[in-house]
């Protein structure tokens, strides 16, 4: 593709493209050429005096390298105005740059013209009609479900696979030897990608849309740790059918994924990846059946509607050459694979151009210490997630809480937002710590008012996750946004907290032990963090609390660091 003839410095780099701190730092300022078809309709709506904006918003949204284009765009200049907002829409985008920016945007673009003959082209084109067709789905399965956030949902999906698509244009030797792994040997795709690449697409997608300072809910859905286990889609399947015996373990799980605004935009990128890879084979299968469990309805009347959202997506966005997924559809079992790797010409021209695939050099193994043989003990299935520690001194997963603590005293790339620290504490509290329900209020100092704004483990109707507190006329709340304070509310001093605190909020709270703790930034109070332990009716312990207090105590710190 043209936009590689200038990139002399790839094998100057190349020995560094492995792990997903390289590949941001390779892949975040790389350009997006342009369908030449799509950009001449553009020049030509740009150039047209009665040109609208709804006419701009429908000609971006068609094509998912314009939608990104300028809502990286439309980013850029919030934040250079320094507003505190993101762009949730494609029609947002092209409302906030306004005409002028959008005419001289389109001139600077370059154009690619699509060659039948390249395998690349092909394989990246197919990349972005798999993104276009999850987003298609993600938007329509979100208007049955009468959801609201629809606009911004649709673009957080479409946007999942952009580092697959940012591969496949920028480093398609890379991909070349993914696919073989994928293809030829078998390899899991998670598997084959980590090898060659050093991390996952979904950790290179979540790195740019973090770099580039996207919407919370499109680096949400892409972060692989909040993605549930296949285990936890089986458990949802075996409910939906029926089974009786699922746990209430379980069904908390399956109630926390299902309220998590992220699911649907996984689930379609997932229906989509796998749909496209492999109709006839049990994964497609297992993954239409979730989607079937998630809409609710008649199974058969369901995989109808998915069809005939798939022939719709093909007809939005459709590349000649390239194979679309509702053609796909209607292909037989077969052992032929197509296109999945470049041909010998290609490799040929890239050899110069493209970055070369450098793994590093494996590491000498250390001689381990002489072990204790154990008793063994029964295999159990590997799940993602339990419901709270075996042991109320024991954290629930300690691998989770020790990388979130790590994060957080060390830094981390990712973390560029206040939200960032703020989700990955909420994320250390609930999955690590083992805390069933955790709420995050926002203090407004200005208003001088603590508000519920994100909640874990409780319904929406549940009154801790909506309420709002005046603290100017002073008491607990008050007290906790003047200084880093953590209170430990229980049995034996309740009545003397509750003396401190609104009838209104007392009355909510519920009769168990609690944890409060407020979160400061640069001596200005932030959040507030409210946990306790569910229907866990054993008190709170004094591990419990420690952890508690020391995880929100290093992201005040991780915050003060930013």
């Amino acid at each position: 593709m043209e936009q590689q003839e200038k990139s002399g410095d790839f094998q100057t780099k190349s020995d560094e493209l492995f792990g997903p701190e390289a590949w941001i730092s390779f892949l975040k300022d790389k350009p997006f050429p342009v369908r030449a078809s799509s950009l001449k309709r553009l020049r030509l709506l740009v150039q047209n005096d009665n040109t609208m904006i709804s006419q701009l918003t429908a000609l971006i949204k068609s094509d998912p390298i314009l939608s990104l284009i300028f809502v990286r765009a439309a980013q850029q200049a919030h934040q250079a105005a320094k507003r505190d907002s993101v762009i949730t829409s494609v029609e947002h985008a092209v409302s906030s740059l306004g005409m002028d920016p959008i005419e001289q945007l389109a001139n600077r673009l370059k154009p690619v013209k699509v060659s039948p003959n390249s395998i690349q082209q092909q394989l990246y084109f197919r990349a972005i009609a798999n993104s276009h067709l999850a987003a298609f789905h993600a938007e329509r399965w979100m208007r049955r479900k009468n959801q609201p956030f629809v606009d911004e949902t649709f673009l957080a999906s479409l946007f999942y696979g952009v580092g697959l698509w940012s591969l496949w244009l920028h480093a398609p030797l890379h991909m070349h030897e993914v696919h073989i792994l994928i293809n030829e040997k078998g390899s899991d795709p998670v598997a084959a990608e980590k090898k060659i690449v050093g991390c996952t697409m979904q950790d290179i997608s979540h790195g740019l849309s973090t770099e580039w300072g996207f919407s919370d809910v499109i680096c949400q859905a892409q972060d692989p740790n909040t993605s549930p286990s296949r285990a936890l889609l089986a458990k949802f399947r075996e409910r939906t059918v029926g089974n009786s015996e699922i746990s209430d373990d379980d069904n908390r799980a399956i109630g926390h994924m299902l309220q998590d605004r992220s699911f649907i935009i996984k689930l379609a990128n997932w229906y989509a990846m796998n749909v496209s890879r492999e109709w006839q084979t049990s994964r497609p299968a297992d993954t239409t059946e979730t989607v079937c469990c998630y809409l609710g309805g008649d199974h058969d009347e369901t995989r109808t509607m998915l069809n005939q959202i798939t022939i719709s997506s093909s007809h939005h966005y459709h590349v000649a050459g390239t194979l679309a997924p509702a053609a796909e559809m209607l292909l037989i079992p077969s052992d032929n694979m197509g296109n999945y790797k470049l041909s010998n010409k290609e490799l040929s021209a890239l050899i110069n151009t493209a970055p070369a695939v450098k793994k590093p050099a494996a590491k000498k193994p250390r001689l381990a210490a002489k072990a204790v043989t154990a008793p063994s003990a029964p295999t159990q299935p590997a799940t993602r997630y339990r419901a709270h520690p075996t042991s109320p001194d024991e954290l629930l997963d300690n691998s989770k809480f020790k990388i979130i603590m790590d994060r957080f005293r060390d830094g981390y790339h990712l973390y560029t937002k206040p939200s960032h620290i703020l989700g990955g504490l909420l994320q250390g509290l609930s999955q690590g710590l083992g805390l069933q329900r955790v709420t995050l209020s926002l203090v407004n100092t200005k208003n001088q008012t603590v508000k519920a704004a994100q909640a874990i483990g409780m319904e929406k109707s549940d009154p801790l996750a909506s309420y709002e507190i005046d603290i100017s006329t002073g008491g607990l709340f008050k007290k906790l946004s003047e200084k880093p304070v953590c209170v430990w509310i229980k049995q034996s001093n309740r009545a003397q907290y509750e003396r401190l605190m609104s009838k209104a909020y007392t009355q909510i709270l519920p009769h168990q032990d609690i944890l409060i703790m407020s979160i400061f930034k640069d001596d200005k109070p932030v959040a507030v963090i409210y946990a306790d332990g569910g229907d866990n009716p054993s008190a709170l312990t004094d591990f419990q609390h420690q952890q508690f207090r020391l995880l929100c105590s290093a992201a005040s710190k991780a915050l003060h660091a930013l």
